[in-house]
C-alpha cells in the first residue's frame, strides 16, 4: 500500500519537477485529504492529495476563491497553487486521485490558549470576512450553506437522523440522553431556518479552527488554510464556526468566557453584525455542532469513521447544545458589546 502511494506521488510530482529531483516527507494529513511536504530546488512546497471526492469543479472553484482573494490587500497568507509545467493547478493521476501543489507557508499551528493568540485568530477572521465579501467569481459553489442541513451528507437525510437520535442503534445506547438534546435541537433548528435565510449572505471560509491557521513565533496569525469548503452562506456564520471551539465545559467558566471575549473582540475590529445576525449567533453555534455529528455520522454509515469518533461527536454535540442554552443572553450581551 505504502509503495502504491509512493508511486502515484512520484506520477503527481513529475507533471511539476524534474523526474527524481525532489525529496518529500509525511506532513498532518486531515480527515479529508492526504498532505506530503516536497522540497525542490531549496524550495518548499505543500502536496494535496483529495481523498474524498473526483469532483474537479471542486478544486477549480477552491482555486479561483484563492486567485480572486490574493489580488487583496491582506494582512496574512493564504495558498498559492502553484502550475505544472503544462498550465495546470490540478492534476489527476491514473487511478483518478486528484491533487494540487501549494507553496509552503511558514508558521505553526496554535493551540489557541493564550489570549493574544485567540485575539489575533477573531481579528484575521473578521478581515477575512471582510475580504471574502467583496470576492466574486463566476462559478457556482461547489457546497450548500449550513443552515440547508438535509445537505450535509448523502447518505443522513434530516428524517434519518431525527430518527437515528429518536431510536438509536443498539451500540449507541449510551448515548441516548445526549441524542434526545440533539434531537430537540434540530426540531428547533429547523424551525427557524425560513428566519436564518433572510440574514445577510456572503462567501464563507466555514472552517475555520486551529488547525486551519498558522502563527508565526510571537503568537500572531499569518496564515490561512484549507479553502476547500469556501461558499455563499449566512455571513455570521463566520463567526459561529470559530465560536463553537470555544466551548468547552470540561474547562474553567471564566477560562472559556476569557476566549470568547479575546475573539469577538477582535473579530469586531473589521466585521459588525446586525441585531438580527447577533440574535442568531447561539442557535447558529448550536447548528455546527449539529452538522459536525451529521458528518461524522454519514462517515460512520460509510464505513469511514469509527463508532468512537460518532460517539465523541454526539457527546461534544449534546454538551455544547446544552452550554447554549445556558448561556445563551451573556453571549448576545458580548456580541452586542463587540460587534456594533
Amino acid at each position: 500500500m505504502i509503495g502504491q502511494k509512493n508511486l502515484y506521488l512520484d506520477e503527481i510530482l513529475a507533471q511539476y519537477f524534474p523526474a527524481g529531483s525532489w525529496v518529500t516527507w509525511d506532513g498532518q494529513s486531515g480527515a479529508n485529504n492526504t498532505t506530503r511536504f516536497v522540497t525542490f530546488d531549496n524550495e518548499q512546497y505543500v502536496l494535496r492529495v483529495y481523498e474524498t471526492h473526483q469532483d474537479e469543479d471542486k478544486v477549480k472553484y477552491e482555486h479561483a476563491i484563492l486567485v480572486a482573494l490574493a489580488e487583496r490587500n491582506l494582512t496574512f497568507s493564504i495558498p498559492q497553487p502553484v502550475r505544472s509545467r503544462d498550465g495546470k493547478t490540478i492534476i489527476r493521476t491514473r487511478h483518478g486521485k486528484i491533487a494540487s501543489l501549494f507553496r509552503y507557508l511558514d508558521g505553526v499551528n496554535p493551540t489557541l490558549a493564550e489570549l493574544e493568540e485567540i485575539h489575533s485568530f477573531g481579528r484575521t477572521a473578521g478581515q477575512l470576512s471582510a475580504s471574502l465579501a467583496l470576492v466574486e467569481i463566476n462559478q457556482r459553489p461547489a457546497y450548500r450553506p449550513y443552515y440547508e442541513i438535509e445537505n450535509t451528507h448523502p447518505r443522513c437525510s434530516l428524517q434519518d437522523v431525527l430518527s437515528f437520535c429518536k431510536n438509536p442503534l443498539r451500540e449507541f445506547s449510551e448515548r441516548t440522553t445526549d441524542l434526545l438534546v440533539i434531537f430537540e435541537q434540530l426540531t428547533s433548528f429547523m424551525e427557524q431556518v425560513s428566519t436564518l435565510r433572510q440574514l445577510p449572505h456572503q462567501l464563507v471560509h466555514g472552517d475555520l479552527n486551529a488547525s486551519n491557521i498558522l502563527v508565526n513565533e510571537d503568537g500572531i496569525v499569518s496564515a490561512v488554510l484549507d479553502f476547500e469548503f469556501v461558499t455563499t452562506d449566512l455571513r455570521v456564520m463566520e463567526l459561529a464556526v470559530c465560536l463553537s471551539d470555544f466551548i468547552e465545559p470540561s474547562e474553567e467558566e471564566t477560562k472559556t468566557w476569557a476566549k470568547i471575549n479575546a475573539f469577538i473582540s477582535g473579530y469586531g475590529q473589521s466585521r459588525k453584525m446586525t441585531d438580527a445576525e447577533i440574535d442568531a449567533i447561539p442557535i447558529l453555534i448550536q447548528l455546527r455542532s449539529l452538522d459536525v455529528f451529521i458528518h461524522f455520522l454519514g462517515r460512520y454509515l460509510d464505513q469511514v469513521s469509527s463508532i468512537d469518533i460518532v460517539k465523541e461527536y454526539i457527546q461534544k454535540s449534546a454538551i455544547r447544545c446544552k452550554w447554549i442554552m445556558d448561556n445563551k443572553n451573556k453571549l448576545i450581551t458580548l456580541c452586542y458589546a463587540n460587534l456594533q
